[in-house]
């Protein structure tokens, strides 16, 4: 855990009690360690730096929009700055970064009923403490706030460019606390608060162990996600507090295809039973996608949530990751770990094979997607859509495993020969996936757990010729290979059918599951795989683990 999240969790006050009383946290980044990037321009209130100014010191920095280009670094030192910021299109590649997120304050107070020039309400859209038209900004170690409070629409952020960053900050407000416009957002550790729709907009973006505090009865989300875009706002591994008393929905369709999903949350009792809330847009329950996977605490109650969202199993919530949800067609990682993708049937996915196991025993550096499907054959995996939609996650390591469902008796839709359809499959995963730049691994398919009746503690072999076809791939197409049956079937054989008969998961009926994996035996069969990966693959074997984490 980042020493950040620790800190941030240890502080029980509201954000603004925190601004106001300086509730500290310690920031991995506060020290500006040997490895933080030299500024090219320092802000301090005290006019020991060479801008008083934020706004000044953006304004003065070179126009530079290449991603590949250097970035422009500000450092801002500790103080509390009452401005407006804008971000023009043409300053995007610029790195603003703080020393804490506690001490370094960006505010202001504008809300939606102020009048303007023309004596008319200035509106939601020009309340902005600060606006982001850039692509590719990273903000780091600073508080965003709206102090306007309860009076209506007061934006802290408007972020209307792509790839943005924001990194160990804080979002302070009341209702429209955070507006996504549009592009892409990565919020990694960061704190946001208000009442009232505070997280809303039609951008695509990622919450990666963010805390969301609920100051007053209203909505966290309202997201307007355009149709067809998907998959709206993810939030995981993050929590929902609140004040004392409140009571909120997790969201509300802003548009009428709005998409949001929380991942393995923890929620306070503040959030409501149903969970989410139409808006009084009946037609809404029917277009809006309102999702969650594995919340826990108080708040979470599956069975009282509304009917029209919905619970995701293990495999549909696997592919969101921040990569699965970011990359975009130019395959952005704003996290910078080594990306794997799983590909493969029922045996590889986080439901009912190894992938749930494989999961755990990666270390921090590396995030995994998992885009097995139950049923899939090398052949319908393709046909249906799903091998395009791996590829286009551009993951630096792709393990691909199948078998099972290509063996005769499947079905037109699915069988494929193991010496000819089959290994051209293969061929053809493996040359796409190097076309893209990334490793392809091939894995041979999980055995099947079914032992000999001639009492000689040998497996069955029904997978034997397809497990062959891979090897003859890999050696012709100078590929990495795990032989996971040789593996499963050689620690199969040597536990024995009493010992293997624990591991097996039971069919609706009652009768063991020979083929799947139940959770130990995720993590049992998944060791395989990392064993195997660990000599093939040298940059990620300093984050693979010898035991799973819990």
């Amino acid at each position: 855990m980042k020493p950040a999240a620790t800190a941030g969790r240890r502080c029980g006050r509201s954000m603004t009690a925190a601004i106001r009383l300086g509730c500290g946290r310690a920031l991995a980044a506060a020290a500006f360690g040997a490895g933080a990037p030299a500024p090219d321009a320092v802000v301090a209130p005290d006019g020991t730096g060479q801008y008083t100014s934020l706004q000044e010191a953006i304004s003065a920095a070179p126009m530079r929009t290449d991603p590949a280009g250097p970035r422009w670094v500000i450092r801002v030192k500790p103080g509390t700055y009452r401005e407006r910021i804008y971000v023009q299109r043409e300053r995007g590649h610029l790195l603003v970064q703080g020393e804490d997120a506690a001490r370094t304050i960006l505010t202001f107070d504008l809300h939606a009923s102020l009048p303007g020039p023309d004596g008319r309400p200035i509106g939601t859209f020009r309340t902005p403490t600060v606006q982001v038209d850039g692509d590719g900004m990273i903000w780091e170690n600073l508080t965003i706030a709206n102090t306007a409070g309860p009076v209506g629409q007061a934006v802290a952020l408007r972020a209307d460019g792509d790839r943005l960053v924001f990194r160990h900050c804080r979002f302070a407000g009341w209702q429209d606390t955070v507006l996504l416009n549009r592009g892409r957002d990565y919020f990694d550790d960061c704190d946001i608060e208000g009442a009232v729709d505070f997280i809303f907009g039609g951008a695509t973006a990622f919450f990666d162990h963010c805390r969301i505090r609920c100051l007053g009865d209203g909505y966290i989300t309202a997201a307007s996600t355009p149709k067809g875009q998907g998959p709206g706002f993810v939030f995981a591994d993050g929590a929902i507090t609140a004040a004392p008393g409140v009571k909120t929905y997790l969201g509300r369709p802003w548009r009428e295809f709005a998409q949001t999903v929380f991942l393995r949350t923890a929620m306070a009792g503040a959030v409501r039973p149903e969970g989410w809330n139409n808006w009084d847009k009946p037609a809404a329950e029917q277009s809006a996608f309102y999702a969650e996977f594995e919340s826990s605490g108080p708040g979470a109650d599956p069975a009282a949530r509304a009917p029209w969202s919905r619970q995701l199993d293990a495999d549909q919530a696997a592919p969101l990751t921040p990569s699965g949800v970011l990359a975009g067609s130019d395959g952005w990682n704003p996290t910078g770990r080594l990306r794997i993708v799983l590909v493969g049937d029922s045996t590889v996915t986080d439901r009912s094979g190894w992938g749930r196991g494989f999961k755990r025993f990666l270390g921090g550096a590396v995030e995994c997607t998992n885009t097995a499907a139950g049923g899939r054959s090398s052949k319908s995996f393709r046909d249906e859509g799903r091998w395009a939609r791996a590829l286009a996650l551009h993951g630096d390591t792709y393990l691909i495993q199948f078998g099972h469902n290509d063996q005769p008796g499947k079905g037109p839709a699915r069988e494929t020969d193991p010496n000819t359809t089959f290994a051209a499959n293969l061929a053809r995963y493996v040359e796409e996936v190097r076309a893209i730049g990334a490793e392809p691994i091939l894995v041979t398919p999980l055995t099947r757990r079914d032992f000999a009746r001639d009492g000689s503690g040998r497996l069955a072999d029904t997978l034997g010729p397809y497990a062959a076809a891979a090897r003859r791939v890999a050696a012709e197409q100078h590929v990495a290979l795990i032989d996971l049956h040789a593996r499963s079937t050689e620690l199969c054989e040597r536990l024995g059918p009493a010992a293997c008969a624990a591991l097996n998961p039971r069919k609706a009926d009652g009768t063991p599951d020979t083929t799947h994996l139940d959770a130990a035996g995720s993590v049992r069969f998944a060791r395989l795989v990392v064993e195997g990966l660990r000599g093939l693959a040298p940059r990620l074997a300093p984050d693979l683990r010898a035991d799973p984490a819990p």
